[in-house]
């Protein structure tokens, strides 16, 4: 077989030194313009303040709270809050039972002296989550040029610690006791924009935050007489602590945003791996199997092809805001290893929906994606298909002589006469980067030209002998369409549904498949050669109706971001010759 292939690609060489381009005219067009658009509508940047709720749900409860120092004025003392952190654990803990180190209760003076000249060292330590209540409204607004607007209204915050210090009056004292933090009222307004990271990935740059509080209310619980200390100042100190939290939510959700989800952002719009592209579109935990598509794409095309090639995301224009509707363009270029290099670009592809669309997003392809991938997969040498006798239906067909069934030397007699009894393998290779060209005609169908070499071979033994060298021309028009594809499972009595992809799938019509003889060491009539042309072209139109009888997946961003389950894509797949 490898020494048939090596044939092969010898006479495809040849073909390829006279051939000045080696990919079809109608795809000249510039290399830096986007092969996908994706437009996000308002009800998709109404999902988005639903997952930036739950984000800012999962994260301020993790809040992690530094020393607070509060000075009481006129040199009264200093209260420090430390060890401040936010936990998981809902409730309050064992109540300390209050305790004072005095021999003798204090008068009335001695309270007054204590309330005006205390110098007190206090630490909320051991602090826990007491109560996290969600925002009652989250808003994601975007506006031109490239503005995106969060804000999130009353969201509640509760904390419970433990109380302890030490107190000098008229001889030194401990405390002990509890204090409850309660934050009402929060709420967040932060302005961003988004535009193009140094990897070309989509990039969220935070401009301003402003976070508010209605009310923070300190209460000591326990604490005795001395617990007073933090009740009577309680207001200034509601002050210092309601500061310190307004700028520490803003500093948790600028992080997120400059830092986290740039990250995401960054994973998911890079170059992927074809197999792993796919996958990120294809039912959860189902794998892509050598033999996806079939043999016949597997054969065509090589099996490493997956592995080999990488598609590439990142942006080729800045994103663009209008009101709630966010535009992204990505390269969509498909390449051997992810170097690139295609020497055409993708056409021009415009919106032609108004920004009221009810649809979530709606994803824009152009063909840009098939014909890079089948230009690098032909220089690669990897558009092949060869057909010996172990191919499945192919055994009593692949033979020069007819025992009770069709074959070969039906159509070419002499076969049959110069070496009988033998068996044939038949091999096809590109000698142009084959087209894929989507027209508007007919309501919109996908048009294919393939030019390359056919190769047919007798078996003499352990060696091959090339007998008929045949120039191939074929042109073939398709009617594709996107299908939306579910998986239910049940549980707990009630159908959920778990995962969905999005699937290619159509019919292929021949309308042009032509032979011409190149070189025979068997004399061929056009009579023979017109039966040839059918009988492939029936085989070849067969093949591809079967690969596309059950779809294949649109190759999607690998990543992390998140996405609902409803049928929110759509494809518009056009080309303006």
């Amino acid at each position: 077989m490898r020494a048939a292939l090596v044939a092969l690609e010898i006479a495809a060489l040849v073909q390829l030194m006279f051939s000045i381009q080696d990919f079809h005219p109608l795809l000249e067009a510039s290399p830096h313009s986007p092969g996908v658009r994706l437009r996000l509508f308002p009800s998709g940047i109404s999902y988005l303040s639903k997952v930036a709720s739950n984000v800012l749900a999962e994260q301020l409860p993790r809040l992690f709270i530094p020393d607070v120092v509060h000075r009481l004025p006129g040199d009264q003392g200093v209260i420090y809050i430390s060890q401040v952190k936010i936990s998981r654990t809902l409730g309050f803990s064992t109540i300390k039972t209050f305790h004072v180190d005095l021999d003798f209760p204090p008068t009335w003076s001695q309270t007054i002296v204590f309330l005006t000249r205390i110098i007190v060292f206090a630490k909320f330590i051991h602090l826990r989550y007491l109560r996290f209540r969600r925002a009652e409204s989250e808003t994601v607004t975007t506006y031109a040029p490239n503005r995106i607007s969060w804000l999130m209204k009353n969201f509640d915050l509760g904390f419970i610690g433990d109380l302890s210090g030490a107190v000098d009056i008229v001889v030194p004292f401990n405390l002990s006791g509890q204090a409850e933090v309660h934050a009402q009222g929060l709420s967040v307004q932060l302005d961003s924009a988004i535009g193009s990271g140094m990897n070309g990935s989509a990039h969220v740059k935070t401009i301003s935050c402003h976070s508010t509080i209605r009310a923070v209310d300190v209460t000591n619980h326990n604490g005795g007489l001395f617990g007073l200390a933090v009740t009577v100042f309680k207001q200034s100190v509601s002050d210092n602590v309601r500061q310190l939290l307004q700028g520490l939510i803003c500093k948790k959700v600028r992080k997120y945003l400059d830092e986290d989800l740039n990250e995401k952002l960054a994973e998911v719009q890079t170059r992927s791996r074809l197999s792993d592209a796919i996958e990120t579109n294809s039912i959860k935990s189902t794998k892509v199997p050598s033999s996806f598509g079939g043999f016949m794409l597997g054969s065509l095309l090589g099996k490493s092809m997956y592995n080999d090639f990488y598609i590439d995301f990142r942006l080729r224009e800045e994103p663009r805001c209008g009101l709630n509707t966010v535009d992204i363009a990505c390269a969509g270029e498909i390449s051997y290893k992810g170097l690139g290099g295609t020497p055409f670009g993708p056409p021009a592809i415009e919106w032609q929906r108004r920004p009221s669309d009810s649809h979530m997003l709606i994803l824009q392809l152009s063909d840009y994606l098939p014909n890079s991938l089948l230009y690098h997969a032909h220089k690669q040498r990897i558009i092949r298909l060869h057909l010996t006798p172990s191919t499945p239906g192919l055994f009593q067909f692949l033979r020069t002589t007819c025992e009770n069934s069709f074959c070969v030397a039906d159509l070419v007699p002499q076969l049959a006469e110069t070496y009988p009894n033998r068996t044939l393998e038949l091999s096809l290779i590109s000698t142009r980067a084959p087209a894929v060209l989507f027209l508007e005609k007919k309501g919109g169908v996908i048009s294919v030209n393939l030019a390359g070499v056919m190769v047919l071979f007798v078996l003499e033994g352990l060696r091959r002998k090339q007998l008929i060298v045949l120039d191939v021309e074929l042109v073939a028009d398709a009617k594709l369409s996107l299908q939306v594809n579910r998986i239910k499972t049940l549980k707990n009595g009630s159908k959920t549904t778990i995962a969905q992809n999005q699937n290619v799938s159509g019919r292929v019509e021949l309308t042009k498949f032509e032979l011409s003889s190149r070189s025979t060491t068997v004399e061929i009539s056009e009579v023979e050669l017109s039966d040839i042309s059918i009988l492939v072209s029936q085989f070849l139109e067969n093949m591809l109706n079967e690969l596309l009888a059950s779809g294949f997946p649109v190759p999607l961003p690998s990543g992390k971001i998140l996405l609902p389950n409803g049928n929110c894509l759509t494809s518009k797949i056009k080309r303006f010759p």
